[in-house]
């Protein structure tokens, strides 16, 4: 059961992830202009042209939301309770925090989920993402600024990212009627398509992402406590705390069985920029992100079978 449920979700992953790792390995190969055409074009068309598809249904949303927030608050509440009792100091509980927090629901989780449940299940996926995507661009920069900058700064970068405006168009769209534009017999059903294909672009393209991040990444053996808690809590404790806040706001099977997938996701990569940005521990997040990432092959896989996935 799980060697099946390794080969029809997690092979593709890897292999995508695997080419993106040997690829920056073997040249000189940089990644930042393609994370921006992820970020800025291919991202914001994939969570256009999915909200814009999907059968949403607005309890379960609101539910959705709730799930996210209050699991980005027990974590943090957690890593800073385990934190303070083996006498980490102020930045690294900080740092841990970061790492705990926040998991990658993007280019990790979504073809995961995709992979792993179809297109519905890919479609709920996306509203996990979107709701993470938020909360890192204010709460997650407040977290690693300490200050600098603040709530302020926050807000500003997120009225920057298209991310935000994708999700306003998508919702407009949905609330005016998408069959204007998911029609194939008026131009703006011909417009859509085309966005549509860009999104469609995204998923494989975050995996190369990913493995490109992790080829360049370095350990730094003399944070193995820190990178133990951090590994433990986003992999393992997150499991039970996901499955009880999705049991106590009653999503239905599908979402929950999504928010504790998507709940136990390694630390997702972009938190590793905010550390370097606001010199944050930089060399101990990164190693989280590589031991979760890692780990989360191994895990991610059981926890599968676990949830009849695959």
């Amino acid at each position: 059961m799980l060697l099946e449920v390794f080969a029809r979700v997690m092979v593709p992953i890897l292999v995508i992830v695997g080419s993106g790792y040997l690829f920056r390995l073997t040249t000189d190969f940089d990644i930042r202009p393609l994370s921006r055409v992820s970020l800025y074009l291919l991202s914001p068309a994939l969570i256009f042209s999915s909200l814009v598809e999907a059968e949403i249904v607005q309890g379960q949303t609101l539910r959705v939301v709730a799930f996210s927030v209050l699991l980005v608050g027990v974590m943090a509440a957690l890593t800073l309770a385990v934190g303070g009792t083996l006498g980490f100091s102020r930045k690294t509980n900080t740092a841990l925090m970061l790492c705990t927090m926040f998991s990658n629901t993007g280019n990790y989780g979504l073809p995961l989920a995709l992979f792993a449940f179809g297109q519905r299940g890919f479609e709920q996926a996306v509203l996990f993402f979107v709701v993470q995507g938020i909360l890192v661009q204010t709460l997650g920069i407040y977290l690693a600024g300490s200050g600098q900058g603040g709530w302020r700064g926050g807000a500003a970068t997120l009225l920057r990212m298209p991310q935000l405006y994708a999700v306003g168009a998508a919702l407009t769209l949905r609330w005016a009627g998408p069959e204007l534009v998911t029609s194939s017999e008026n131009v703006a059903g011909d417009l859509f398509r085309g966005v549509s294909l860009m999104g469609d672009a995204a998923i494989p393209l975050l995996l190369v992402i990913l493995g490109a991040e992790l080829a360049r990444a370095e350990i730094d053996a003399g944070d193995v406590a820190g990178i133990s808690v951090a590994t433990s809590i986003r992999l393992f404790a997150a499991i039970p705390i996901s499955y009880g806040l999705a049991y106590v706001l009653g999503l239905d099977p599908l979402s929950t069985k999504l928010a504790v997938i998507l709940g136990s996701m390694p630390t997702a990569v972009n938190v590793t920029l905010l550390a370097v940005e606001f010199d944050l521990r930089p060399k101990l997040v990164s190693s989280v992100v590589i031991v979760s990432t890692a780990l989360s092959f191994v895990t991610l896989t059981v926890l599968l079978g676990a949830l009849g996935a695959g």
